[in-house]
């Protein structure tokens, strides 16, 4: 998958955010062990897009299926909660650029899922 610097710059942002939240629903949804294994995907995730090179425009991010669909969890989950936040502060989503560049990047996750299934 290939990321550019502002989507990489705003993914890392809001993964490193997001990490204790993230962290506290895993457990809550599945248990200590599970929720351990969970975590260890999206810090993995994490390292993975947090070593690049600076000085490329464009970066190609190799993920493996499980941090692939944990990625998407997070992204879909996280832009939905976005939208709604927004709604309640009668604010329209699409004008964010922070919206837009994490939905850019759900849907080349999704993409890559989509090529992963054939």
């Amino acid at each position: 998958m290939q990321l550019t610097n502002d989507e990489l710059a705003m993914l890392i942002l809001h993964m490193s955010i997001m990490r204790k939240e993230i962290k506290k629903a895993l457990k809550r949804n599945y248990g200590f062990f599970e929720a351990k294994k969970k975590m260890n995907v999206y810090d993995s995730i994490l390292d993975k897009i947090t070593s690049f090179n600076e000085k490329k425009l464009v970066h190609d991010i190799s993920l493996d299926d499980d941090e692939l669909g944990m990625l998407h969890a997070f992204l879909s989950s996280y832009t939905v909660e976005i939208e709604r936040q927004a709604q309640k502060e009668n604010m329209n989503v699409e004008n964010s650029e922070v919206f837009q560049l994490l939905s850019h990047i759900l849907s080349k996750v999704e993409g890559m899922q989509i090529a992963k299934m054939h």
